[in-house]
């Protein structure tokens, strides 16, 4: 009894020194406190506030453990296996702590500054990639949008520019007839898309033989008559249904893209034809061009001559008429300053409505 009444005044001696911040394990037996070797290791100048707790500790130890230091009772064994086993404890000095707080609070600048930077990029990366995947879905849905309107052209002929030849188209390919919600346009969509493909084949001829405009036209205007016919024999597959085109055309909604496309075609005639003028003549030519095209088509509609040879003749005849009236507003040169300006003004604000840029480097 004496002795587990000894022990149980050891535990509270330990929760004794565990409150005064005391490393309980240097003082767990006498032999450890009284030991000359280990008390040295804790006699350094500054840690003289840790050596005088031992001190202390030891007293009161030595006070409390009298009678129960024999190496046969259960302290005095426990002391002996406590101090083979235990090593000297580094404890952190108070200048230490200091320094480690000094050096933690003027790094928490940096740290914030950091984490900052890491949060904007990982939010340029999440932007970015939500950016890529847009693109990649409507790269996706583009494809797709094609891809029906390329198969509705050949349904052109008998259903004509409608809904019903996007829906048939779709179906061809094999996508369910309610894609057509894709085509919020109806007909016009297909229209749309068969005058871009047209021009983007023109231009590609016209780069071709011209080398990418390097090349030098000996006869511009006879360039420009072989051009506008080429691009106008690309709408002889769907004469008869072209006057429903080109009432979608003519619909105040559509009528911005229309002529985007019309003005883009013109200008790229004109400046691989070699016109690289920058007066008034830049914005003559382009709506005179534009102008001969549309009456060559109107034209186009009403002619059954073979191979529509009536109709090139007036396509040559109205260039011809252009030219000598090129030739006359360069005669009257000041006499015709207002006409010039009125046209010139009427093509850029054309140009600036639409967002175009013809002007090529």
């Amino acid at each position: 009894m004496a002795n587990f009444s000894a022990l149980n005044k050891f535990i509270k001696l330990q929760i004794l020194l565990n409150n005064r911040n005391v490393n309980l394990s240097h003082i767990a037996c006498r032999s450890f406190i009284t030991s000359p070797a280990l008390a040295s290791c804790y006699q350094k100048p500054d840690q003289e506030v840790y050596s005088h707790d031992l001190q202390q500790s030891q007293q009161q130890w030595n006070s409390l453990n009298a009678g129960y230091t024999s190496k046969n009772s259960p302290v005095g064994r426990c002391s002996l296996r406590l101090s083979a086993n235990i090593q000297p404890h580094h404890k952190t000095t108070t200048t230490q702590c200091r320094t480690f707080c000094t050096k933690t609070t003027e790094s928490i600048d940096d740290f914030r500054a950091r984490e900052e930077k890491r949060e904007a990029e990982f939010e340029q990366q999440e932007k970015t990639k939500s950016q890529e995947e847009d693109n990649e879905r409507d790269a996706k849905a583009e494809a797709v949008r094609i891809k029906i309107l390329e198969a509705a052209l050949q349904h052109v002929p008998t259903l004509g520019w409608t809904r019903n030849a996007i829906v048939q188209g779709a179906e061809d390919v094999g996508y369910p007839s309610v894609v057509h919600g894709m085509f919020p346009q109806g007909g016009f969509d297909l229209v749309s898309y068969f005058n871009g493909k047209c021009n983007e084949e023109l231009l590609k001829i016209l780069k071709k033989e011209t080398d990418d405009g390097k090349k030098e036209i000996g006869n511009p205007l006879e360039f420009l008559v072989r051009f506008v016919r080429l691009r106008l024999e690309m709408m002889a597959p769907y004469k008869g249904q072209w006057p429903q085109a080109l009432a979608l055309i003519a619909l105040p909604q559509n009528a911005s893209t229309a002529l985007a496309q019309v003005l883009t075609l013109v200008d790229d005639i004109c400046y691989y034809s070699g016109d690289r003028s920058v007066d008034i003549g830049w914005y003559t030519r382009r709506i005179g061009l534009a102008s001969i095209m549309k009456m060559t088509e109107l034209y186009m509609l009403q002619d059954h001559s073979p191979d529509h040879h009536k109709t090139w003749e007036f396509l040559e005849n109205r260039m011809d008429d252009a030219v000598q009236l090129q030739m006359t507003l360069m005669k009257l040169g000041g006499t015709t300053s207002g006409v010039q300006r009125s046209l010139k003004s009427a093509f850029t604000t054309a140009r600036s409505i639409l967002g175009l840029n013809y002007h090529k480097s």
